[in-house]
């Protein structure tokens, strides 16, 4: 069985030895899948700020405030309540809603096709990054040896199977999605190690590998709690100089050493893993 601190020690070394590299691939992956998915939100935000003060700047502060400015009751209690229901209605029937909606619409598409077209094959390539720098000095491309492979197709796939199924299995609560997204931890890592490996031997693979590992992995992953606390006071800092190349080594660890009790038990073959 494999020992929380002593993955975290071999981890802590191994980026050690590449430190600016293993900083460099953490920030780019950080900027695709964290600055992104930030600008999509703003954006989103911001429009619907913008179509509210619009909505809300029709209204006259005369109509509730008298030259005092003190507050004063204007009509019923119930004439309040029509006006409002006719500006959410007159919101919800504007040409600002459906410009709104079509907006939304398109960016939620635009992310879904960043996604699959770069996040995923970015996030397999950062795994065979961390992976190969156990053993010698990788360089960059590595982040993007997917495109190269020829499987980005069968990446794609697999990568968004594991999506769509993680996100049915959380559908029926929190407890289901959890337990199914530890137990396909370890798909974006056999891609990179073997992109050509099918999408159901690739589930098979991890769901073995994961079987009475979920809880030690969940207790490993709150190890990082306090530094990811640390990360957060110090506005990402210490994260992208420190913690996330940590983190991500550590990772590293735990799946050579899941991929060895894989080979050794013999539910998995050298010919499927076929090394870094």
């Amino acid at each position: 069985m494999w020992i929380r601190s002593e993955l975290k020690e071999r981890g802590k070394i191994t980026f050690k030895r590449f430190y600016w590299k293993s900083v460099i691939v953490c920030f780019i992956c950080l900027l695709l899948t964290g600055g992104l998915g930030s600008s999509v939100t703003n954006r989103i935000s911001d429009s619907y700020d913008s179509n509210m003060n619009n909505i809300y700047d029709t209204y006259s502060d005369d109509e509730y405030y008298d030259s005092d400015d003190e507050y004063y009751y204007d009509g019923d209690f119930e004439q309040e309540i029509l006006d409002f229901e006719d500006a959410a209605i007159g919101f919800f029937t504007s040409g600002f809603f459906f410009l709104f909606l079509g907006i939304s619409i398109v960016i939620m598409i635009v992310g879904f096709i960043i996604k699959l077209l770069i996040i995923y094959p970015i996030e397999i390539g950062k795994n065979n990054f961390f992976m190969g720098i156990r053993e010698e000095e990788k360089t960059l491309d590595s982040l993007i040896f997917i495109y190269k492979s020829g499987q980005l197709k069968n990446t794609i796939f697999t990568m968004f199977m594991k999506g769509l199924f993680q996100f049915l299995w959380s559908l029926l609560f929190v407890i289901p999605g959890i337990i199914k997204a530890y137990e396909y931890r370890m798909i974006p890592y056999i891609l990179s190690e073997n992109p050509e490996i099918s999408r159901e031997r690739v589930f098979e693979i991890s769901k073995k590998m994961m079987m009475g590992n979920k809880w030690n992995t969940f207790v490993l992953d709150l190890s990082f709690l306090g530094w990811e606390i640390l990360s957060g006071l110090t506005i990402g800092i210490l994260g992208i100089f420190y913690v996330n190349p940590y983190v991500q080594s550590t990772n590293a660890e735990l799946y050579a050493y899941l991929r060895e009790d894989a080979l050794r038990n013999g539910y998995v073959s050298s010919s499927e893993l076929i090394g870094f």
